[in-house]
């Protein structure tokens, strides 16, 4: 029998850009100071701009490329946690973050991926989370977990060499995106995925959705969907619409607007496969 998971088996692979120290890590963590943790900074940045750490639990790549979905990748390869956190620089984890992990992957030992709850810097949920764990999520809960809700079992996602798109996500030609064709991907491998109902950290409610026009998210949205669905995408892009249009996310007047960016984005991602 394989042993059980233990909070040493934690790692958290944080992505980060330009940094020449890793005092941003201090108010990463709520009790503790971030060298009590196993930690993989991945430091997007310039050779006049390098980071190093004075912890043996803290390791840190610099590297002269750019890319969110990149930055994911080498961690993923560099990793040598057991359980491995995916996150961001800008991240606070709550003081029983590991407890929530280490319980939910011991009592789900088949997953290769588990997705916890995150909170607004009030308190609040980040968003609408189904209200108890769901052992078999479904496309559309899949479409909705963030890169920052996820911890992986390293040595089951490795062995099916799963990475990350890196067409997509900040930095790269379609700026959103990598976690859903990451979690799409994982589900067809056929490796074990749970949403767990627990809180671990907490993230400022601003996200790449909210800052970018119409027509840059629905020609994401026409890779997106032609990246999971190929030619059935357009049932994916009308629930979106429909959703977006209740939502009073987008107005009437510019619908036509957002299907000729998803027919530009469809194009761009065909062209790129």
């Amino acid at each position: 029998m394989t042993e059980e998971f233990k909070n040493s088996d934690i790692e958290i692979l944080v992505a980060t850009m330009n940094r020449s120290s890793l005092d941003f890590l201090v108010p990463m963590f709520a009790d503790k100071h971030y060298s009590e943790f196993n930690i993989l900074v991945i430091n997007q940045t310039s050779e006049n701009n390098i980071a190093q750490s004075d912890h043996p639990r803290v390791r840190v790549i610099n590297v002269f490329d750019k890319g969110l979905s990149k930055s994911r990748n080498l961690a993923l390869d560099n990793a040598i946690g057991r359980l491995c956190i995916i996150t961001d620089d800008d991240v606070v984890f709550k003081a029983d973050f590991c407890k929530h992990i280490i319980v939910a992957f011991n009592e789900n030992r088949a997953s290769a991926l588990i997705s916890f709850r995150v909170e607004k810097t009030d308190g609040v949920l980040y968003k609408k989370y189904p209200l108890q764990r769901l052992t078999t999520p479904k496309l559309s809960n899949r479409l909705n977990i963030m890169s920052i809700e996820m911890v992986i079992d390293r040595e089951k996602v490795q062995n099916a060499n799963l990475k990350f798109n890196e067409h997509f996500g900040l930095g790269a030609q379609f700026c959103m995106g990598e976690e859903a064709i990451f979690l799409h991907d994982a589900n067809n491998l056929g490796l074990g995925l749970v949403m767990e109902p627990q809180v671990i950290a907490m993230h400022s409610a601003q996200d790449t959705h909210s800052r970018i026009s119409v027509w840059d998210k629905y020609y994401v949205q026409g890779a997106l969907f032609t990246a999971l669905l190929n030619d059935k995408y357009f049932l994916l892009v009308l629930s979106k619409l429909a959703h977006e249009i209740r939502r009073n996310k987008i107005k009437l007047n510019q619908i036509l607007v957002a299907i000729k960016a998803v027919a530009a984005g469809r194009a761009a991602f065909k062209k790129i496969i």
